[in-house]
């Protein structure tokens, strides 16, 4: 892991007095253009747009536990229609970066400190990709697949029942809608 000092996801944990002392806390806010690889299949967080980080910094002996919130815009298609589809995306972190003396093993889930600094940006993205919807859709009625297309088509209408036997939809259910229709009757 190579942290770049000038990059707007790393911390200075010394300079927030957070240095191998247990109990110190620091909070962070901050705006920071959004990275490149924000996204999944159909959704993504555009690179360079902002990206607000409330997070608090604690000191504890194996070494700074970070906690709080990410919050970006993210922009994509519906998956049933292909509308336009944006969505206020909000992350919740919860990590541990340990000291770099700390041994870390064979464990591949653990954030290393380097040099007194916290690389936030492998947390940043695997918290907020995990965040994007996997099957956004622009609204409810899409979601239950009777959307209507960009030319005004109803996809997947049934006909209405107008309790006469016609536009019944499914024939497999006719004999339960003639059930229903004697019950009406008597």
């Amino acid at each position: 892991m190579s942290v770049h000092a000038g990059s707007p996801f790393v911390f200075n944990i010394r300079e927030y007095g957070l240095d191998r002392k247990p109990g110190a806390s620091h909070d962070v806010r901050r705006t920071v253009p959004a990275p490149a690889d924000l996204k999944n299949e159909v959704i993504a967080v555009p690179e360079g747009s902002d990206i607000d980080v409330s997070l608090k910094l604690e000191s504890v002996v194996e070494g700074i536990y970070v906690s709080g919130t990410v919050t970006a815009d993210a922009h994509g298609e519906c998956v049933r229609c292909l509308a336009p589809y944006s969505e206020r995306i909000e992350a919740d972190v919860q990590e541990l970066f340990v000291y770099d003396s700390e041994p870390v093993g064979q464990d591949e889930d653990l954030y290393q400190l380097e040099a007194e600094r916290l690389d936030f940006s492998p947390v940043l993205r695997n918290n907020v990709v995990m965040a994007l919807p996997l099957r956004p859709v622009c609204r409810p009625e899409c979601e239950n697949f009777d959307a209507v297309s960009a030319d005004g088509v109803v996809w997947n209408a049934e006909p209405e029942d107008t309790g006469t036997g016609e536009g019944q939809g499914d024939p497999r259910w006719a004999a339960l809608q003639d059930l229903l229709n004697e019950k009406k009757e008597s």
